[in-house]
């Protein structure tokens, strides 16, 4: 019986594609304009302002919260491009 073959092994390093990331539409907010109405100038307002009249009433506590909430989504947003450059910046080396 013959002696098996040799077997020889070879390591090749294999560099991943980089990834392709699409870089986000860049956001363009609407200017919204708040308000504030009093019992002092409701009259005033209301001969300013033209059609239908709609009313959202929020108090101090429940404006600091929609506050905070922007502030949260925002911190958010940039823990997520850090991500984002991470592994951008992972198959770049």
């Amino acid at each position: 019986m013959a002696p098996p073959a040799k077997i020889i092994t070879e390591t090749e390093y294999v560099t991943p594609p980089a990834p392709i990331v699409p870089t986000p539409d860049v956001l363009d907010l609407r200017d919204v304009e708040f308000v504030v109405v009093t019992a002092d100038n409701i009259d005033e307002i209301f001969a300013e302002m033209k059609g239908d009249k709609v009313f959202f009433a929020l108090t101090t506590d429940n404006y600091n919260k929609i506050a905070l909430n922007l502030s949260d989504l925002r911190a958010y947003i940039s823990q997520q491009k850090s991500i984002i450059i991470l592994y951008e910046n992972a198959f770049d080396e």
